[in-house]
């Protein structure tokens, strides 16, 4: 990711209590998504913070579409071009194609993939214990805070979330049976 990728980075850089609304946002989305792109997509599933009910989140509804496999990626690009989205590639993470408009973000992952296996391993953790989302929030809600106004905030943000992260995939068992 280089400065001119997070300066391109127009998502407001806040945290915000849960909203109900975010299941709403996100069913409305995917229907969109499959209309366009639903012949290629094997499942495209609610990820990130505001998927977790009471979980405070920035106010970004992001979407993992599951494919297969890349060979059908061109006519996903073009089709997530026309609604609006625009394609940023693998963007600093192996193994997903990374899609963005304003609100929404989209990451496109192979059915499987080392990707795909953190994000649900992560999500489902917090989803069953909750003082890990209580811990989660928190921290996050005090990142905003310490990054809020600086240049990179989301860089920043996202670095300093990383040691929780990596915390809640070694408790959910990842590493054990996978990289």
């Amino acid at each position: 990711m280089t400065t001119d990728d997070l300066t391109a980075y127009s998502d407001p850089f806040v945290v915000v209590d849960y909203d109900p609304n975010w299941v709403v946002q996100f069913s409305n989305e995917r229907d969109v998504i499959l209309s366009a792109i639903g012949q290629y997509v094997m499942e495209v599933e609610h990820v990130g913070s505001t998927s977790i009910p009471g979980l405070a989140a920035k106010p970004i509804i992001d979407m993992q579409v599951v494919v297969n496999d890349f060979s059908n990626l061109t006519p996903c690009v073009e089709a997530m071009t026309q609604l609006g989205y625009t394609y940023k590639g693998l963007f600093g993470i192996p193994g997903r194609e990374y899609f963005k408009r304003p609100g929404y973000h989209v990451h496109m992952v192979q059915m499987g993939n080392d990707e795909y296996t953190r994000k649900t391993l992560f999500l489902g953790y917090l989803r069953e214990h909750e003082d890990a989302c209580e811990e989660y929030a928190e921290l996050k809600k005090h990142l905003a805070a310490k990054w809020t106004g600086h240049p990179e905030a989301h860089l920043k943000y996202g670095i300093d979330k990383t040691e929780f992260i990596m915390g809640i995939l070694a408790r959910a068992g990842y590493g054990i049976n996978n990289k």
